[in-house]
C-alpha cells in the first residue's frame, strides 16, 4: 500500500489548501445547525418529561456536557456513529494500539448501545470515550479545541460538515475508514458536489470497494489520497460458533438435533410472502424444515406472523420466549442476536434483496461458514457480491422458482454444504488484514505529524 510521505502535519494536510471550500454552503449550514439548538433543546426536555427516552444522554447530544481539555500529547480520535461501525473499529483500534502503544486514543460514539459495545469491546485499548454531540457549530470548534487531536478517523460515512470545518480550520489530518457510498448515496453527493464536497475535507480515505474509490474520487477526492486496503468489515467478523455453542442456542429455542433449518436474515416488506410460498414447498421435500425470519424491523413481528398465519404455517417468536419445536416459521425480532442465528441453520437467505432496497451485508452469513441466497437487488455491495460468488460460497436467484430450487440444491445434500462452508473458510483466510494495513498507514501518518508546542 502507498505510504505517507512528508515530514510535518502542515505537509501531510497541504494538499486540501487547494480544494475548493464551499463557503456559501457552510456558511448557510452553520447558521442553519446554530438556530436549531434551542428548538432541539426543548424537543429533548419533553422526551424526557414525557417518559425515559433521552434522559441519559441528551445533555451529550446537546453538547452540555462536553469531555475536559486535554493536556498536550499525540493524540488520534476515531469516531463511529453505532453499533455496527463501532464493531467495524475494533480491530483496527487494537492494531493502532499495538503498533502505536504510547499514543492516546479517544474514542466516541454517537449512540448508547455503541457506547456500550466500545466500553466492552475495547476498554483497555483507548484512552477515553464520550457522546458525540450534535453537529452545533459552536460546540464542534469547542469539542475539537478541547480534544486537540493529531489525527481524527470516521469509519464509514457519518459525514458532519461544522465538525469537518473545525478539523480543517485547525489543520488536523482527517482520515475516513471503511468508506462506502450506495449508488443512491452517490447520486445524492453529486447532486450536492457544487455546493459541498466534503470528501474534499479527507488527507485519506480507504474506500471498502472499487466503486467507492471511483465514487470518491468523482466527488472531489484526490487519487494520492485514496487508498484501498480491503474491507475492514472481514477483520471485525464474530468467529464462527464451535459446536458446543451451536448445540446449546438449539437446544435453547427449541430446534431439535437434525432438524434442517433455513435463515432469512433482515427481510423487508413483499419478501416474507415469498419466503414463506418456498417454505410451504420446500416442507413436501424435506420434511419438517424450519424457517427462520429476522425482519429488519423487528417490529413487524405481528405482520410476519399474520402473513404465515394466512397460509396455516405456525409461528413461534424469539421475543415472546416461545418454543421453535412446535413451529413452522421461528420469528427472530431481537436484536443483536441475527449473527448466532446464522450459526444453527443449514442455509442462509439475505434480505432485502428481493425488493429494491439494496440487500444488507451477507458476511455475517459467511462468517458462520454458511451457504448464502440472495435476489438480484443487491446493488449495495455489488464487488462484494461478485467474490462471494466467484469463491463458491453463494447463489444468485432472480425469482421465487429460482430460490426454491437453489434451497433444495443446498438442504438435499449435506456434502455440498460443507463444499461451501470450506469455501467461506479459503474467502475469509485470503481477506483478512485489513485492519493492519491501515493502522500501519496511519501510524506512519502520526509519525510525519509534527509534535506541537503549547
Amino acid at each position: 500500500m502507498e505510504g505517507v510521505a512528508g515530514n510535518g502535519r502542515n505537509k501531510l494536510s497541504g494538499s486540501r489548501l487547494q480544494r475548493p471550500t464551499h463557503d456559501k454552503f457552510l456558511k448557510l449550514y452553520r447558521i442553519v445547525t446554530l438556530f436549531s439548538w434551542l428548538p432541539l433543546l426543548l424537543y429533548y426536555l419533553l422526551m424526557v418529561l414525557v417518559g425515559r427516552k433521552y434522559r441519559s444522554n441528551f445533555m451529550d447530544r446537546m453538547g452540555l456536557k462536553l469531555p475536559k481539555r486535554l493536556p498536550p500529547g499525540k493524540r488520534i480520535w476515531f469516531h463511529a456513529l453505532s453499533v455496527g461501525e463501532t464493531l467495524s473499529l475494533v480491530p483496527l483500534v487494537k492494531s493502532v494500539r499495538r503498533i502505536c502503544p504510547d499514543l492516546e486514543i479517544v474514542f466516541s460514539t454517537a449512540t448508547e448501545a455503541a457506547r456500550e459495545i466500545a466500553e466492552k469491546r475495547l476498554a483497555s485499548d483507548i484512552d477515553r470515550l464520550f457522546h458525540m454531540p450534535h453537529d452545533f457549530p459552536a460546540i464542534t470548534d469547542l469539542l475539537v479545541q478541547r480534544l486537540d487531536p493529531d489525527m481524527f478517523v470516521l469509519v464509514e460515512t457519518d459525514i458532519w460538515p461544522n465538525l469537518l470545518h473545525s478539523l480543517k480550520s485547525r489543520n488536523i489530518c482527517t482520515a475516513l475508514v471503511n468508506g462506502r457510498l450506495s449508488p443512491r448515496s452517490a447520486k445524492r453527493f453529486t447532486a450536492l458536489s457544487p455546493f459541498f464536497s466534503p470528501f474534499c475535507f479527507f488527507d485519506l480515505i480507504f474506500p471498502q470497494s472499487s466503486q467507492d474509490r471511483e465514487y470518491f474520487l468523482a466527488l472531489g477526492a484526490a487519487a494520492t489520497q485514496v487508498q484501498q486496503p480491503g474491507n475492514l468489515k472481514i477483520d471485525s467478523l464474530s468467529p464462527p460458533l464451535t459446536d458446543e455453542e451451536k448445540t446449546d442456542l438449539r437446544s435453547a429455542s427449541g430446534i431439535a438435533a437434525g432438524r434442517l433449518v433455513w435463515i432469512a436474515g433482515s427481510t423487508h416488506p413483499g419478501e416474507e410472502a415469498i419466503l414463506l410460498r418456498v417454505h410451504q414447498e420446500l416442507q413436501r421435500v424435506h420434511g419438517d424444515p424450519l424457517l427462520i425470519i429476522a425482519p429488519r424491523q423487528i417490529g413487524r413481528r405481528e405482520e410476519v406472523a399474520a402473513l404465515a398465519s394466512k397460509l396455516n404455517l405456525t409461528t413461534g417468536s424469539r421475543s415472546q420466549g416461545t418454543s421453535a419445536r412446535d413451529a413452522e416459521v421461528y420469528l427472530l425480532d431481537t436484536l443483536g442476536e441475527l449473527g448466532k442465528f446464522y450459526a444453527v441453520a443449514d442455509v442462509a437467505f439475505i434480505g432485502g434483496s428481493l425488493v429494491p432496497f439494496g440487500g444488507h451485508n451477507p458476511l455475517e452469513a459467511v462468517a458462520q461458514r454458511k451457504p448464502c441466497l440472495w435476489g438480484p437487488q443487491l446493488f449495495n455491495f455489488r464487488e462484494l457480491e461478485s467474490k462471494l460468488l466467484t469463491a463458491g460460497c453463494a447463489m444468485l436467484v432472480s425469482s421465487e422458482k429460482q430460490l426454491l430450487s437453489a434451497l433444495h440444491h443446498w438442504l438435499g445434500s449435506a456434502s455440498l454444504r460443507e463444499q461451501v462452508a470450506r469455501n467461506a473458510e479459503m474467502f475469509l483466510a485470503s481477506s483478512t488484514g485489513c485492519a493492519q494495513r491501515i493502522a500501519e498507514v496511519l501510524c506512519q501518518a502520526m509519525n510525519c505529524v509534527r509534535h506541537r508546542r503549547y
